[in-house]
């Protein structure tokens, strides 16, 4: 029940912030080439490379509450999706390995990983667990430095958001 409401606001915010967004400032996603068969593409030759159309993502844009996306900075949320998703974290101090509640974790099928906050983008990272300890976890991650936040509140509403903002499907696409 708490998944579906959190499934209906971000559709409420996305359909909110997009009815007021400009058409032009949506984001593109890259235009991928590939050579592989299965397409129905009647002018393509099995084998033959073809060129996938750019696809328009209408959950990002400047006035919207996923305001951009990048696959190696991860996605940026609105001020008002910040307030929304009461979005709160943990900022990491000193250096590897740190000690963190464990509460920071976000599990998704078979993937464990952390949300990572650097220059305002949101990003999904893996992470070593070294140790449990009650509440706590001690953790290092090549992805992690000091002064990086890790989110630890409003963590359903951000991975639905990610989802959002890339598709929600594995990388390439399926036949």
């Amino acid at each position: 029940m708490r998944y579906a409401l959190l499934v209906i606001l971000i559709a409420f915010y996305s359909f909110r912030f997009s009815a007021s967004g400009d058409e032009k400032a949506s984001t593109k996603t890259e235009v991928k080439k590939e050579s592989h068969e299965g397409h129905g593409d009647e002018k393509s030759e099995p084998g033959e490379k073809h060129e996938e159309k750019e696809e328009e993502n209408e959950s990002v844009g400047p006035e919207k509450g996923i305001q951009e996306s990048d696959e190696k900075k991860g996605f940026k949320l609105s001020p008002e999706a910040l307030k929304n998703f009461e979005i709160k974290t943990v900022r990491l101090e000193k250096s590897s390995p740190w000690t963190l509640p464990e509460l920071v974790i976000v599990r998704s099928g078979e993937e464990v990983n952390l949300f990572r906050l650097r220059d305002g983008f949101f990003k999904r990272i893996d992470f070593k667990q070294i140790k449990r300890m009650g509440s706590q976890v001690l953790i290092s991650s090549p992805d992690l430095q000091s002064g990086d936040e890790i989110v630890s509140g409003g963590l359903g509403l951000l991975r639905i958001a990610e989802l959002s903002a890339f598709g929600g499907l594995a990388e390439g696409h399926s036949h």
